[in-house]
């Protein structure tokens, strides 16, 4: 019926665009026709205008390997010079790996004016893909900067399957104008090297991007399995098939009493209809939405594994992340047939199927996250310490670590850096007050060093009584300055016996007398970690009025004994009371 409905209006592209969509609808009833429907219904809705309706998103839900593809690249030569079918089959060039062909289109396109988004965005998928990380990452960076522009969504297509759950919702309330923010912001989040200047993630994601589009695209979209939870819950019971298959792989840490518990262990667990479901944000699976099977989602996210194991229709991927190892299995399990029988046969695509409570845990935490490939195995200490600056309202932040040198730099809640410094320990950064992340990485014998974490910087640019950080090293000059006691401030806060410590603070705002003197007490405790009695060392102090005082003491070898300590420098004066603490110093 719909092939005499075209026949009898060739120049609507209403009958075609409505058998693709009926190829959607049947999808798993009978996958090859719904396949054909599908693309044969673009292709001639592309003959007639290749940017009718949603016709694209609908080509990202159907199957198009090599063949498909040069099929539309054919279709959209025939509207060569048209903007809209150009970007497109520059589009189309990329997953084809032609990236010389879809470049001259491009090149083209930006020469006669058409220099959105989508344009740069493309040009450098297309560069980096080859290789060609300087170009690459100048289009990216003008593609993000026009990000405002991408009326086709073509950054965040490129992007959407390594975001995290609460940026995918972030994006989806971020208003156009935002965009370049949003994308500055997500990759930043992800840099994995601050001594570098080049963003390294990005490079990678790409190289990734290619890699996973031949190894791992999804071959049955149209499989039942992607558009029914309740076919998800059915192919469930194939589980011991896939357990068994997963003992025979020899994974580490899988016991065979863990299969019995299984399913009670998920119901109590509430994890979604059935884990294999991992749960869907809707109907419509994971692996449909993107385009790759459940290896691909996963190596897009982190890569190669240390170590899979393959057996015909179960793979087990493990791998060694920065908190703790992570095992992932996957089955072809989206025409499973035979369920409920002794002959359970997996067929279909790879999709995530854990078979035991912890693989649940980290197939999830896996689905949700990414990482660089990028090492950082060198183990880093660090510390931060708050003063004024120089300028009102202007805090002098230290960062410092062992390894002794690196790069520093500060982000604020909206990701946006606002202070990056590099050189030796101790690094100085300027912000104003208020809760940052900071990024530190550091360097030593070819080996990185990687710190991200939540930070407050305190307002010390009070009217009323206020302490800044306090300091510890090693100094033997007794006139010994902050720079001084920061530079021996080793990151590892654990000083050598046998030295002069040196204690270095700063007191704002000390109320003053009628003669222009400041007068207040100090005190300094040192709280044993364990047990022991706390040691309080206390001075009274005279001095000049002024904005700052600082406040040292240098303490002898032997004068607190050896141990792990919390030391406080509490100050009081007329009434008002300020401490300031630092914890986990060892003294040897």
């Amino acid at each position: 019926m719909l092939e005499e409905a075209w026949e009898l209006t060739p120049e609507d592209p209403q009958i075609p665009y409505w058998q693709a969509r009926a190829g959607l609808v049947v999808n798993g009833r009978n996958s090859e026709w719904a396949e054909w429907a599908i693309r044969d219904g673009l292709y001639r809705v592309w003959n007639l205008d290749p940017t009718y309706r949603d016709t694209w998103e609908l080509w990202r839900h159907a199957y198009h390997g090599t063949d498909e593809l040069e099929q539309a690249v054919v279709i959209l030569a025939r509207r060569d010079g048209d903007p809209a079918a150009d970007l497109r089959r520059a589009q189309l060039l990329i997953a084809l790996n032609e990236y010389e062909a879809a470049e001259e289109i491009l090149d083209r396109m930006l020469d006669g004016g058409h220099a959105g988004a989508e344009v740069w965005g493309l040009r450098a998928q297309g560069a980096l893909e080859a290789g060609d990380t300087t170009a690459g990452l100048s289009h990216y960076y003008e593609a993000v900067g026009a990000a405002a522009t991408d009326t086709l969504g073509i950054l965040w297509q490129q992007v959407e399957m390594i975001a995290t759950p609460a940026e995918v919702a972030e994006y989806a309330e971020t208003s156009p104008e935002d965009w370049p923010r949003f994308f500055a912001v997500f990759w930043a989040r992800r840099e994995p090297d601050l001594n570098t200047e080049p963003n390294e993630r990005i490079v990678e994601h790409f190289a990734r991007l290619r890699r996973a589009r031949r190894d791992f695209r999804l071959l049955f979209p149209q499989a039942a399995f992607h558009r029914s939870p309740e076919r998800r819950a059915l192919i469930a019971n194939v589980a011991p098939a896939v357990f068994v298959s997963v003992q025979r792989l020899g994974v580490p840490g899988i016991l065979p009493q863990m299969s019995a518990r299984l399913e009670a262990d998920l119901q109590r667990a509430r994890v979604g209809t059935d884990v294999r479901d991992l749960p869907e944000p809707d109907t419509l699976s994971r692996y449909r939405r993107y385009g790759f099977d459940g290896r691909g989602l996963i190596y897009l996210r982190f890569g190669d594994p240390e170590r899979r194991y393959v057996e015909d229709a179960v793979e087990a991927w493990y791998y060694e992340t920065a908190d703790k190892p992570q095992l992932v299995v996957f089955a072809r399990a989206t025409s499973a047939t035979q369920f409920g029988t002794s002959g359970e046969s997996l067929g279909g695509d790879m999709v995530v199927f854990p078979t035991t409570p912890r693989e649940v845990s980290h197939s999830i935490e896996l689905l949700q996250r990414d990482t660089t490939s990028v090492a950082a195995k060198l183990d880093v200490h660090a510390w931060v310490a708050s003063f004024r600056g120089a300028v009102r309202d202007m805090q002098l932040v230290y960062v410092g670590a062992t390894p002794d040198s690196g790069t520093a730099a500060l982000w604020d809640g909206q990701w946006s850096m606002v202070d990056r410094r590099s050189g030796a320990s101790p690094i100085q950064l300027h912000v104003q007050a208020g809760p940052y992340t900071l990024g530190l990485d550091v360097v030593r014998g070819g080996e990185l060093g990687r710190v991200r974490a939540d930070v407050e910087i305190p307002e010390l640019w009070r009217e009323s009584l206020t302490v800044s950080s306090l300091l510890i090293g090693a100094v033997a000059d007794t006139g010994f300055g902050r720079d001084d006691v920061a530079a021996a401030m080793p990151g590892i806060r654990r000083l050598e016996a046998g030295v002069p410590l040196a204690l270095y603070s700063e007191i704002y705002e000390l109320p003053a007398d009628a003669a222009g003197l400041a007068s207040y007490e100090v005190e300094y405790t040192f709280v044993p970690d364990g047990a022991g009695d706390p040691i309080s060392i206390t001075f009274e102090r005279t001095v000049a009025a002024a904005p700052t005082v600082r406040e040292r003491v240098v303490l002898a070898p032997g004068r607190v004994p050896r141990g792990t300590y919390t030391i406080t420098m509490t100050v009081r004066v007329a009434g008002l009371e300020d401490e300031s603490t630092i914890a986990d110093v060892e003294l040897r």
